[in-house]
């Protein structure tokens, strides 16, 4: 018994030490998908290249989120992966070459993760564990208390369209939170509203926040974010007022019911998209 609880203990204190150090770096970096192009005219198609990171500065490369997960949705639904596949320090690049005439949407996206908070010891410390609902009482000390577990995802998508744009890549698949665009990406314009509409497991949700801001914020004093706020249908609605390359980091924080493996979401979609001169 002796033995088995040191090694309980061992087990535990790696993984809080694990999820500790995986988790600031979660929270602290957003992760993103930038393109070189959203739209492609050139007849046969063309090759874009994508660089993958997670950073605070929008399009400033920082951490090396790794993009071995990429996958591209084509206009008739079907993924495939891409090319040359390289990760570096501080971003990863991959290509991709798009020849089909429609809508594609490109997405980084890593799979759902569960993290335990709860209080221990005398001076009430609060600590993490990598577990789920399911997993956590194999882990955590026998008087944890104010337990809770959260489950994390993040989607890192971008939308690129050869020749005349179509709707198929954009639909949702009803897990956690998506973005559905309801302004076309390939109709955005500078100073003219755009509408995106959330969902989380397939129904709008309500209260889903989102900063957006446009490239090159470390060239101005103001970073010009706009921020916003999906209403009871899920609708969010802004104006771009520059044309350029934009970062949109939508984030939804709510209790979950009758889940399995959490009793809390903590998720976000981060969409990088243009919007061209009228």
């Amino acid at each position: 018994m002796i033995k088995n609880n040191k090694m309980k203990a061992a087990a535990l204190a790696c993984t809080v030490f694990a999820g500790l150090a995986v988790s600031a770096v979660a929270n602290a970096h957003p992760r993103w998908i930038l393109p070189s192009h959203f739209t492609v005219s050139k007849e046969g198609g063309d090759w874009l290249t994508f660089d993958v990171t997670a950073s605070h500065g929008t399009f400033v490369f920082d951490k090396p989120a790794g993009s071995e997960s990429a996958q591209v949705l084509m206009p008739d639904g079907r993924f495939e992966r891409p090319n040359f596949v390289i990760r570096g320090k501080r971003r990863s690049i991959f290509d991709f070459h798009f020849s089909e005439e429609g809508t594609h949407k490109v997405a980084v996206n890593n799979e759902p993760s569960y993290w335990t908070e709860y209080k221990a010891g005398r001076r009430d410390t609060v600590k993490w564990a990598k577990a789920s609902k399911a997993e956590r009482e194999m882990l955590l000390p026998e008087k944890a208390r104010d337990v809770v577990t959260k489950i994390s995802f993040t989607r890192a998508e971008s939308y690129i369209t050869v020749g005349k744009p179509t709707q198929k890549a954009l639909e949702i698949e009803g897990k956690l939170l998506e973005l559905k665009p309801i302004t076309h990406p390939a109709d955005i314009v500078e100073g003219e509203e755009v509408t995106f509409q959330m969902f989380f497991n397939g129904e709008p949700q309500k209260g889903v926040t989102a900063d957006i801001t446009r490239e090159g914020s470390l060239y101005r004093n103001h970073q010009e974010q706009i921020e916003v706020e999906s209403d009871k249908d899920g609708y969010i609605r802004f104006v771009p007022e520059h044309a350029g390359r934009y970062l949109m980091r939508a984030h939804y924080s709510g209790d979950l019911k009758n889940h399995p493996l959490a009793d809390k979401a903590g998720v976000n979609v981060h969409l990088t998209f243009e919007a061209v001169l009228q």
